[in-house]
């Protein structure tokens, strides 16, 4: 099972920065009239950003579900994450922004290496940019895989 980069929720990332120059405009207004060429560069730069990003990631960085492991596609690298080294994945957002930025899915993890005791510890963290339904429903969708394979 595959959940792919979702571009929707990918923009949700750049929200809090639309939010910052809508105060930044409401404050000083004149000083971005007379930059009007500025404003429309940094209002537009989350679009083209996730534009490259999800034109050139939606293959690559994903979710992928296999009954040993939880495997996690970056646009660098593959993170293979052991079912069984795994705790229950909970949902973490950011408060008071729930509905603008995307949520993390949040897990301990106890890993191989000097990162194992500190992962079980402070745990591991993925965006929840994946899928088409929110954070809880892809929570909720990969415990029902590890359940469907005995994990």
């Amino acid at each position: 099972m595959t959940f792919e980069l979702n571009a929707g929720k990918l923009l949700g990332m750049f929200a809090p920065l639309w939010a910052l120059l809508a105060v930044s405009l409401l404050v000083n207004p004149d000083a971005w009239a007379s930059e009007t060429w500025t404003f429309a560069w940094v209002a537009a730069l989350p679009l083209v950003a996730t534009g490259l990003l999800w034109g050139f990631g939606r293959r690559r960085w994903r979710l992928e579900l296999t009954p040993t492991a939880l495997i996690h596609h970056t646009l660098g690298r593959t993170e293979v994450l052991e079912w069984r080294r795994m705790e229950p994945i909970a949902v973490s957002a950011v408060p008071g922004l729930d509905l603008v930025t995307p949520s993390s899915l949040h897990f301990a993890y106890a890993g191989d290496g000097a990162g194992g005791a500190i992962g079980k510890v402070l745990g591991k963290r993925l965006l929840s940019v994946f899928g088409d339904g929110g954070a809880r429903r892809l929570v909720s969708q990969i415990e029902d895989y590890r359940r469907l394979h005995g994990v």
